[in-house]
């Protein structure tokens, strides 16, 4: 199925995964996220709280992604698991 809008066949193959794409957006917008606070750092302006949140944040993002990670290892594992009983 070509939705690219185009009629070249390799285009289909260039498209990222839907993991992929969702990591790259998530990863845009926290630049883009840093790239306004820093702007407005530069200008001078803060919003109380603001170091709070970013703490927070941190923290919920290690604890998440200490998680996450754990949770892929293991179903990872499953995987493999299930794939050598098949095949045996």
């Amino acid at each position: 199925m070509n939705t690219a809008g185009t009629n070249d066949p390799v285009a289909e193959d260039r498209e990222l995964p839907a993991g992929a794409a969702v990591l790259v957006t998530v990863l845009a917008a926290v630049c883009g996220a840093l790239v306004l606070l820093l702007v407005l750092h530069g200008l001078g302006w803060t919003a109380p709280g603001l170091g709070w949140l970013v703490a927070k944040g941190a923290v919920k993002l290690g604890v998440g992604g200490t998680v996450g990670l754990i949770a892929a290892v293991g179903w990872l594992r499953a995987r493999r698991a299930a794939g050598r009983q098949d095949a045996a």
